[in-house]
């Protein structure tokens, strides 16, 4: 089968399928995030691949003629595998799942590849409960630079609807795709799905800046105290445990893998690493 017959990114989910999950997630850990997408997209949907069609797609990408014996299997088992090298659980997670109802959400999945701008631009004059909805569908980091767009009138009140919404049906997901004119693709889903919540707008705030936070969780408590706290709460991050005495540090110690804690001390600034290691040097004395 010749190698024309494939699109370039069917290209690249071929020689990944042929490299192994160990080096196919190194590679991809290079990819944008939109390439991750359209790749797993084709991987996820891939069970097998003759073995004449991923020669001729290696020796065209690396001009090294090799031939597998038999088939290369993949599928959404070997997707996830290497999506977790490369990002992690959490991330690999929520790509699988936006693979999974990509067909339900193709105006919202478009929204993921805007500037946060042009979104802003986009959205700023709908409701507040529109826009809470429509953030909810985006990641936190790219759903914070957004919120900063917005005019300040309107922050507190799409980050509190954002903190109350638990699940939507999909008649309102279809209404957002028609505001945002795109072109409607749901499935026949009947199945509510989970798009806000105090995590989510936890996980918003933690990539804002520190003014931004402080007033929009200023203005959700001046009327949902009980709320603002629930947020502030799962807001706590890794930088947090700087304030947690020794021993507290010695029982979290106990509880996480040894993994986890390298790849978390990797962002901590030096005064966290300080405190780490001297509760690990103590717990192992």
């Amino acid at each position: 089968m010749s190698e024309d017959k494939y699109s370039g990114y069917e290209k690249a989910a071929i020689l990944l399928l042929s490299l192994g999950e160990d080096v196919a997630s190194e590679v991809m850990k290079n990819f944008e995030a939109k390439e991750i997408r359209v790749i797993g997209n084709y991987l996820s949907k891939t069970n097998k691949i003759d073995g004449e069609s991923v020669k001729s797609v290696v020796k065209e990408f690396c001009e090294i003629a090799k031939s597998p014996e038999g088939f290369i299997f993949g599928g959404d088992d070997y997707l996830r595998s290497v999506l977790t090298k490369a990002l992690g659980n959490e991330k690999a997670t929520k790509v699988m799942e936006n693979l999974a109802i990509a067909s339900e959400d193709k105006g919202l999945e478009a929204l993921r590849w805007i500037d946060p701008r042009g979104i802003a631009n986009l959205i700023r004059g709908e409701h507040p409960q529109t826009i809470a909805l429509i953030l909810a569908h985006l990641d936190p980091d790219h759903a914070g630079q957004v919120v900063t767009l917005l005019p300040d009138a309107i922050r507190g009140d799409v980050m509190l609807r954002m903190a109350t919404i638990e699940s939507v049906a999909p008649g309102v997901i279809k209404e957002i795709e028609e505001v945002l004119n795109k072109q409607l693709q749901m499935g026949g889903s009947v199945v509510n799905k989970r798009v806000g919540g105090p995590d989510v707008v936890a996980s918003i705030l933690n990539y804002m800046d520190r003014a931004s936070e402080s007033a929009i969780l200023g203005n959700i408590e001046q009327n949902f105290p009980e709320m603002a706290e629930k947020i502030r709460q799962m807001m706590f991050v890794f930088e947090d445990l700087i304030n947690v005495d020794d021993r507290g540090i010695q029982e979290i110690l106990k509880e996480v893998s040894k993994d986890d804690l390298v790849l978390a001390i990797k962002g901590a600034g030096d005064d966290m690493k300080g405190k780490i290691f001297k509760n690990m040097s103590e717990r192992a004395s």
